[in-house]
């Protein structure tokens, strides 16, 4: 262990102004997405406790109404009808105009009306003064506290993510983070790629200085400008963010080795630097000196998403300090499958959580090691390891609930979020099919698997230790779902997830008898869950043998009761299962594992290693994603798309266009940038060219993953690489063999996904049925 960094407390500089501020803001928001849903229940229970509480909860903040419940009518008339026979007097056009005549009827009319408004406003504050007591007030006070403190929060969204992306990216490149084609190692890749970064970081200061400028003189010129403040942040980041690079490449690592090539060395140039330096480049030569700040700060203007997906990776890193994926790999050793099928297997596994962790790349940092590790001991070759964690969340970005799903259906309204997960399912089950085909006639030993009657008694036993977690996670899922009426989808995922890690490493790393308290929480909540079944069910009987038209509770129709109520009693039956296996079985339900570099054993640690982590990956992502932002504006701008033509001589040639240009599109931009890309530009091409657009999507989410397994950049083997290590993959690499088994870790991926690419884009076209039951539409309601 080498001698730690001077600390404050025991804890490193980095950890004060990186991991804490991040930190911090990660659970802001959370509290904010969360505190939207517990806003929405208090009203509901105040509403619930005390009768007209919409009402109630203005005690005190209304002043008094200022009319006069009881004016002297015959007076009033009077006064009025004297001023208008005056001002008609007075006006010279008053004869010719009629006005010389007063409706002293119309006066009456409008005053009687007038007094009945000001006593019912009267009436209504007066039943407010006397119906408010002290705990209304109390809680009045509380609900009212929480909605204004979320809606001054979510009025600043956008600083949130700008203050996450700047100190996240500080501290990546203070850690040599940011994603390129290889890692930096010599002086020679340390000295280029730290001038890039100097560089790039320049550009980004002098384009936001220059945008600052802009809006200023807009602003003066008296037109709207939002969130004018925030120029004043980029610039103290992009100048912070130069600063840190000059400040690497003045201090270079002692570890670096001598040596090494200059062609090289350029490909230890982060990914983000090629792209804002290029970026730049070519706006400076249109005059758009401010051009990246434009298009950097659309990010703004997705702000929820981008605040989504640093939740995504906090999940996913947090899920790394478990024990969950050594469990689950425990439950699958008992059938000793051989290392394809297992690889099918994790797979398989890999994409349920990827759905859940929002996109390919963030499974890979949080669970690739794991699985690395696992496939080669169970006898995996290096390169088939390597192959199956790069692609472990390829197959998963079309399963409920994922992000990227999410927002292709906020930016395009011809398609819904439940007609791309119905469609993806199915996609997925090809695509992994696609694999299990190419995994067994690549393997190198005879496929096996344990006998059916020995391996599933002891993969069951295995499974007893997963019954803790089963109740930790159901009895958050229970408080989202029954007390604040939110069930976990793609939209409440990265507000319910982060709670639900959370509450696992209480359990794993505070104390193993919190699960208790779960688990009475969760037995209560059962007990009213069951009577909620129960009078639903006689509701549901009662209103068969009555008449026609007689309501069903919530007004649903007896299908969607019935539904309903399917769905609690086997989610119940299941919660129940957890219980009684967890306190009636016998087992070892604290299995122990070797410790892990980076994994601590208390909750505290584990909360700072799953942060910074977080951090580093956060500042790496959102960096990437952020400039290609700027490539996709160079690519707007560029008049490439507006020369394409908007339809193609045949459907065929129109499809074949498009697997060509989302699979390069993938290739050299991320996921949120090629989706805010492709939308503008292709989905409407697309349609044109008769191609729907829920085909057109479930083409570009595969040809995505399958751009970014591909070189040149292939981010998804970047990412492999940064969590099984440059040693490990180097020794991967093979001498010897045929052109497949040298590259294996690259030609694997490829043909699985391009075999899926293929069959998804032009099988629908051969078949209407075909078509008509992979992209089923579905009606709202």
């Amino acid at each position: 262990m080498g001698k730690r960094p001077s600390a404050l407390l025991h804890r490193s500089p980095q950890e004060w102004l990186s991991t804490l501020p991040v930190l911090l803001l990660l659970v802001l928001v959370v509290f904010l997405s969360s505190g939207q849903i517990i806003h929405s229940q208090l009203l509901k229970i105040g509403e619930a406790t005390w009768e007209e509480y919409f009402l109630l909860r203005t005690a005190g903040l209304t002043p008094a109404p200022e009319c006069d419940r009881d004016p002297n009518i015959d007076q009033r008339v009077n006064e009025i009808a004297e001023r208008r026979k005056a001002e008609a007097d007075s006006d010279p056009l008053g004869d010719l105009l009629g006005g010389g005549a007063v409706n002293r009827d119309a006066i009456r009319d409008s005053l009687l009306a007038a007094r009945a408004n000001c006593r019912d406003k009267w009436d209504r504050y007066q039943t407010v003064e006397e119906k408010v007591t002290p705990s209304v007030v109390t809680f009045r006070n509380i609900e009212g506290g929480l909605a204004a403190l979320v809606a001054t929060l979510g009025d600043y969204k956008r600083l949130l993510l700008a203050l996450l992306l700047l100190i996240c990216a500080t501290t990546t490149t203070f850690q040599r983070h940011h994603i390129a084609l290889r890692p930096s190692r010599t002086r020679k890749d340390h000295l280029i790629s730290n001038l890039a970064q100097v560089a790039s970081n320049s550009l980004l200061l002098v384009s936001a200085l220059v945008y600052r400028a802009s809006d200023l003189r807009a602003a003066q010129a008296g037109v709207t400008v939002d969130a004018l403040y925030l120029h004043s942040v980029w610039i103290a980041g992009f100048a912070i963010l130069t600063a840190a690079a000059v400040y690497q490449l003045v201090r270079p690592p002692r570890d670096l080795e001598e040596g090494g090539s200059w062609g090289k060395a350029f490909l230890t140039i982060p990914l983000f630097s090629f792209m804002c330096i290029s970026a730049s480049m070519q706006f400076y030569g249109q005059g758009y000196f401010h051009g990246v700040s434009v298009y950097m700060n659309m990010m703004m203007e997705l702000s929820t998403l981008f605040l989504n997906l640093a939740l995504y990776i906090w999940i996913g890193m947090m899920l790394k300090q478990t024990r969950l994926t050594h469990i689950v790999f425990d439950v699958m050793r008992p059938w000793n499958l051989s290392p394809e099928l297992m690889s099918v297997v994790v797979l398989a596994f890999a994409a349920v959580l990827t759905a859940y962790t929002g996109a390919s790349g963030i499974f890979v940092i949080a669970a690739g090691a794991t699985i690395y590790r696992e496939l080669i001991r169970v006898g995996a070759r290096k390169q088939l390891a390597l192959a199956a964690t790069a692609m472990s969340g390829s197959m998963g970005v079309v399963l409920r609930p994922c992000l990227i799903v999410v927002v292709i259906a906020a930016l395009n309204k011809n398609v819904t979020t439940a007609e791309m997960f119905s469609a993806g399912g199915k996609v997925f089950a090809l695509s992994l099919l696609v694999f299990f085909i190419y995994s067994q006639f690549a393997r190198t030993t005879p496929a096996r698997i344990a006998p059916f009657a020995q391996a599933l008694p002891a993969s069951l036993k295995r499974m007893v230790p997963l019954m803790p977690y089963g109740i930790v996670v159901g009895a958050v899922a229970l408080f989202f779902n029954d007390l604040l009426d939110r069930q976990l989808d793609e939209f409440s995922a990265p507000i319910i997830l982060p709670v639900m890690l959370l509450a696992i490493l209480i359990y794993e790393k505070l104390s193993r008898h919190v699960v208790h308290l779960f688990a009475l929480f969760m037995a209560a909540m059962l007990v009213l869950s069951w009577q909620e079944v129960w009078h639903g069910y006689q509701a549901l009987t009662a209103g068969a043998a009555s008449p026609p038209g007689n309501p069903l509770p919530g007004n649903m129709a007896p299908q969607e009761l019935e539904a309903m109520l399917w769905e609690d009693f086997w989610r119940n039956l299941m919660f129940m299962v957890f219980l009684l296996v967890t306190y009636l079985v016998p087992g070892d339900k604290d299995p122990h594992y070797a410790p892990e570099q980076g994994v601590a054993e208390n909750f505290e640690g584990s909360m700072r290693f799953a942060t910074s982590e977080t951090t580093g990956h956060i500042g790496a992502l959102l960096m990437l994603m952020a400039m290609s932002m700027g490539a996709a504006g160079i690519i707007e701008r560029s008049g490439v798309l507006e020369a394409l033509p908007e339809t193609f001589g045949s459907i065929w040639i129109a499809a074949g266009f498009f697997v060509v240009a989302l699979v390069l599109v993938g290739m050299f931009i991320d996921p949120l940038g090629a989706v805010i890309l492709v939308n503008a530009a292709m989905a409407p091409m697309a349609e044109a060219n008769g191609i729907s657009s829920l085909h057109f999507w479930m083409i570009a989410l595969v040809a995505f993953e399958l751009g970014y397994l591909t070189p040149p950049v292939a981010l998804n083997h970047l990412l492999t690489r940064q969590v099984v290590g440059d040693d490990e993959v180097e020794s991967a690499k093979l001498k010897t063999g045929s052109f497949f088994r040298r590259y294996e870790k690259f030609l694997l991926p490829i043909s699985v996904m391009l075999t899926a690419l293929l069959i998804i884009a032009f099988l629908p076209l051969i078949s209407d049925s075909v078509h008509g039951w992979l992209f089923q539409r579905i009606e709202a309601g």
